[in-house]
């Protein structure tokens, strides 16, 4: 709700890679915001993976003090809880450096 209220269009929860994948197969978002630890101990990091490949920004959200991630994979890693605040810092973030890479 936090993200709709700002004029946001929210696409999910999803649970597994497969489900976001699927998702981003029927419409590409901006920006993914993503937990490392998915349903049933499946971790994020192959999705990731492939939601940079597709180009689209990550915003990595975790309850993990220290995630291991290689450098560029994530526009931003917020540890949970987050600030709505830092939510929507980093998503302006992603956004300044879609624009970035776009000139």
């Amino acid at each position: 709700m936090l993200l709709e209220a700002r004029g946001a269009t929210v696409d999910g929860p999803v649970a597994t890679t497969a489900d976001a994948m699927r998702l981003v197969s029927e419409r590409t978002p901006d920006v993914a915001i993503v937990d490392i630890n998915l349903r049933d101990g499946e971790l994020s990091y192959e999705l990731i993976d492939r939601l940079q490949d597709r180009g689209i920004r990550i915003v990595v959200l975790t309850g993990y003090a220290d995630v291991s991630l290689k450098a560029g994979k994530a526009v931003v890693i917020l540890q949970k809880p987050a600030r709505d605040e830092a939510l929507i810092a980093s998503l302006r973030q992603c956004k300044s450096s879609q624009r970035n890479q776009a000139d």
